[in-house]
């Protein structure tokens, strides 16, 4: 009859067949030849937290192994080779319940037994699934992981059973009794497959889950499991409304808040490629918008707007005219709708437009407009003005000075350099 050794055996031979195998030569000699002869071993409740990995390596007719509550967590954590089970081929049967593991096993671990393991117990550990590719094992047919911490099997897990169950051709069985089942929306396909599958189920697949409401069983779910996945889609899509409401909303703030810089972003960006630029000025109405106060009412409509207009076929937008949608005194909507008509600004500067509010106002709405394209605006200083009292932002451009023959005059000449210059501006 084959060997069995049990727990019965002196503690001295438990010392050898956990820890380091330490003595005479003799003493090693004989355990490894009485080793050679066991076919079932349980070695159960002795602490082996120092294991030996070589401790079964002349075992080689072992076919049952059984070691419960003998901190092979601790033990086997420190065999990265997969020693310790490594040549046992005849091995079927293997208990590790109640050893504290809570990681994933090693695949070098079961390495020598594909196609011998048929019996694997992992009942009592901290598995929050199962704990290795059940596709490697070829004839495993009894699975016990009851009594884990396993909420539910994924997609995944039930494919690699029933993969398993069809390559073993052979009943199998799985225990997963005691587990903390949930019944939720991510374990309906579980419950599912827990009343469809042909592989053998503990309590036949009705096992105690905790709900939304409390406490329910896996078949109820199962009786209800087109409402419920009715319900949970419902939840999802709300859950996604107004996850996106809120996004959408969110940017909504943002884009009220920052609203001028999101613009001044977007101009930024469109008008710095060229073929933008292109395309929309050739649907722009006017070529031009002039901001001037009243005082400088006559230059402009005299000279400046004979040369542009009449010499250089220009068309202007003159608020005073009645061009455009802005009258003076007009909201800033209506003078950023007016300026968006229009290719370039030209900015008449003087004395009373540096003072006067309405016109610094305009030409803000303006620079702004044609924010880090300081070409498309053109600033002409009428007036000897001082640097501080001209303001920051036409600071920043290059002006053309009209001297005094320019400013009191109504003859043009185009050969002035301040014409010649005013008409490159334009065609830039």
């Amino acid at each position: 009859m084959a060997d069995i050794i049990t727990p019965n055996i002196s503690q001295a031979l438990y010392r050898y067949l956990c820890q380091n195998i330490v003595g005479t030569e003799k003493h090693v000699k004989t355990i490894r030849l009485m080793n050679m002869n066991v076919v079932i071993l349980n070695v159960s409740h002795f602490k082996c937290g120092l294991l030996n990995p070589n401790l079964l390596k002349s075992a080689v007719n072992l076919e049952q192994l059984i070691m419960q509550s003998s901190s092979l967590s601790v033990g086997l954590k420190e065999d990265h080779q997969g020693k310790f089970l490594d040549g046992l081929k005849h091995l079927q049967y293997i208990d590790f319940s109640r050893n504290a593991f809570e990681d994933q096993f090693r695949t070098s671990t079961f390495k020598s037994q594909l196609d011998s393991l048929q019996c694997l117990i992992l009942e009592g550990n901290f598995f929050t699934s199962i704990p290795l590719n059940l596709e490697d094992l070829n004839i495993l047919s009894f699975l016990n992981i009851r009594n884990n911490k396993i909420a539910y099997l994924t997609t995944k897990e039930t494919h690699t059973i029933e993969v398993l169950f069809e390559k073993s051709n052979i009943t199998m069985t799985v225990l997963l009794e005691g587990n903390p089942l949930v019944c939720t929306c991510a374990s309906l396909d579980f419950v599912d497959w827990l009343f469809t599958t042909k592989v053998k189920l503990d309590s036949n697949g009705s096992y105690s889950c905790v709900g939304s409401d409390g406490n329910i069983t896996t078949n109820f779910v199962y009786n209800q499991l087109q409402i419920m996945r009715i319900r949970c889609i419902t939840t999802v899509w709300l859950i996604f409304s107004a996850t996106l409401f809120g996004v959408l909303l969110l940017f909504i703030l943002l884009g009220y808040r920052y609203k001028l810089h999101l613009q001044y972003f977007c101009l930024f960006i469109g008008m710095a490629n060229p073929l933008f630029q292109k395309s929309k000025e050739e649907t722009l109405e006017y070529d031009a918008y002039i901001a001037y106060c009243e005082g400088d009412y006559k230059w402009v409509y005299g000279p400046l707007r004979s040369f542009l207009e009449e010499r250089r076929n220009y068309k202007l937008l003159l608020p005073d005219r009645g061009d455009g949608d802005v009258r003076p005194g007009q909201n800033r909507l209506a003078i950023s709708y007016s300026i968006s008509k229009c290719k370039k600004m030209i900015l008449i500067i003087s004395n009373e437009f540096v003072n006067n509010e309405w016109a610094s106002y305009e030409a803000t709405v303006g620079i702004e407009h044609f924010i880090g394209l300081q070409a498309k605006i053109i600033v002409i200083s009428l007036e000897s003005i001082t640097k501080s009292e001209i303001p920051q932002y036409v600071m920043q451009m290059v002006s053309l000075d009209a001297n005094d023959h320019i400013r009191k005059t109504d003859t043009l000449n185009e050969n002035n350099i301040f014409w010649k210059t005013l008409d490159l501006a334009m065609k830039r």
